[in-house]
């Protein structure tokens, strides 16, 4: 738990000359892609646009009860992104924690929780994606807030950050291929920790040709492993799931 002591101050600078404004987005969509969609249309033409930006306040980590007293420190958050549409968007960077004060004799001046493992180093990666929603193929890396892989049944609502002393940096690989539909996901990059994969056969799709309404006759397999290294220690457990789904009524919402 912290309590921030005065307000953030930001630099920022948008580099000239690097094409019209670009709408940069801090958090990313983890969210599942829509199943089975078209390729989009390539644009060679896009430009390329870039942002770099540093933030600093002052901060206060409160102790819980029965830990050591409370820590003071001055976060310094710098960031940089580029961007070039909707294919390709790369944003990096990471609060660093100076202390100001408590701490006790012998702690470092840059508070070491939040850079002593190799999962941590992940957090320099706030966002990386290519490919779009419309992409054969696509990846996105970051922090993975409310994860749902696919249908759901095996990982909905992932959090990869609930320690605040763990960063990781996860990866969500997604891929179309005729009826076949593959979502993969790995919770740390650089830690053995949570993986799995969905692939998804459109039926009609299989043995019909293209329907015009793509996903609504599926067969899906599911495997999630929990390799139980990272971030703490628990034992390894492997979950997998077969299901098929059919949509007989399908209405428009309203609004």
């Amino acid at each position: 738990m912290f309590v921030r002591r005065s307000g953030a101050v930001v630099l920022l600078l948008l580099l000239p000359g690097l094409g019209g404004a670009e709408d940069f987005t801090e958090e990313g969509d983890t969210e599942p892609k829509e199943v089975f969609s078209s390729p989009a249309p390539s644009s060679p033409g896009t430009p390329w646009a870039s942002l770099f930006r540093m933030e600093a306040t002052t901060l206060t980590l409160l102790p819980r009860h029965g830990a050591r007293s409370d820590e003071g420190f001055m976060q310094v958050e710098p960031m940089a992104v580029v961007n070039r549409g909707a294919t390709f968007h790369l944003n990096v960077g990471a609060p660093v924690r100076l202390r100001l004060w408590g701490g006790g004799v012998g702690t470092s001046f840059v508070r070491k929780e939040d850079w002593d493992t190799l999962s941590d180093w992940g957090q320099v990666v706030r966002i990386l994606t290519l490919g779009s929603d419309a992409s054969p193929a696509s990846l996105w890396m970051g922090s993975l807030d409310s994860y749902t892989l696919l249908s759901g049944h095996l990982v909905r609502r992932y959090n990869n950050r609930g320690n605040p002393d763990y960063h990781p940096a996860g990866v969500v690989v997604t891929g179309t291929l005729g009826p076949v539909y593959t979502e993969a996901f790995a919770s740390d990059m650089l830690g053995a920790r949570l993986t799995g994969a969905e692939v998804a056969l459109d039926l009609q799709h299989f043995f019909f040709g293209r329907p015009p309404l793509p996903g609504r006759y599926t067969l899906a397999l599911s495997a999630v492993h929990d390799w139980g290294r990272a971030g703490g220690v628990s034992r390894p457990l492997t979950l997998a799931h077969l299901d098929g789904t059919a949509v007989v009524l399908r209405r428009r919402s309203k609004g």
